[in-house]
């Protein structure tokens, strides 16, 4: 026969799972909803600039860092020469996070991302670094993909936490050996 006191600790252990997993289904739908992704084809060519949007959809205010990714060997990874797309200068300096632009709830943010702009610090030309990225993407086998990460902050207590990661849907890069040879516009 089981004692009572091993059912009540039975009991009792239930119970404190049972508040876990409450607690734990209640941080993941207060943070489900954060931002929405907008904007994004199902495909672009190599070189081909990316408008979307990036809107906050939470009932707070939130700081955002967004950066490409690509897939390759079967997971995800950085894009080469990673920088926060909101914050071009980051590619070339390093930033320090003081006093962080917050997205207030529903504000939106439209963003660029050009792929084949290239770093100052890269040796090669801007043609040779287009041509590069066309070559890479047509040796890709499936077609290159790429989706954009945002990673989500609010502000606690005066610091900024991180809160988690929201993911575009992927797309796909078609090589187009017709724009290697198109200037590069920089901004």
């Amino acid at each position: 026969m089981i004692s009572r006191s091993l059912v009540k600790t039975a009991c009792l252990a239930c119970v404190c799972l049972l508040i876990q997993i409450v607690s734990l289904l209640k941080a993941q739908t207060a943070t489900a909803e954060l931002v929405k992704i907008e904007g994004l084809k199902p495909a672009y060519t190599s070189c081909a600039q990316v408008n979307f949007s990036v809107k906050n959809t939470s009932q707070q205010d939130v700081y955002l860092e967004i950066y490409a990714e690509r897939f390759e060997s079967g997971s995800w990874d950085y894009e080469d020469y990673p920088y926060d797309l909101k914050d071009p200068k980051s590619r070339y300096v390093k930033r320090v996070l003081g006093n962080p632009d917050v997205f207030k709830p529903g504000s939106s943010l439209p963003l660029t991302y050009n792929r084949c702009l290239r770093p100052t610090f890269v040796r090669k030309s801007d043609k040779q670094y287009r041509k590069a990225i066309i070559q890479k993407d047509s040796k890709s086998t499936p077609s290159c993909l790429q989706r954009f990460r945002v990673q989500v902050y609010v502000l606690d207590q005066g610091h900024v936490k991180f809160v988690k990661n929201v993911f575009s849907e992927p797309f796909k890069r078609l090589a187009d050996e017709n724009l290697a040879g198109s200037p590069v516009q920089r901004p």
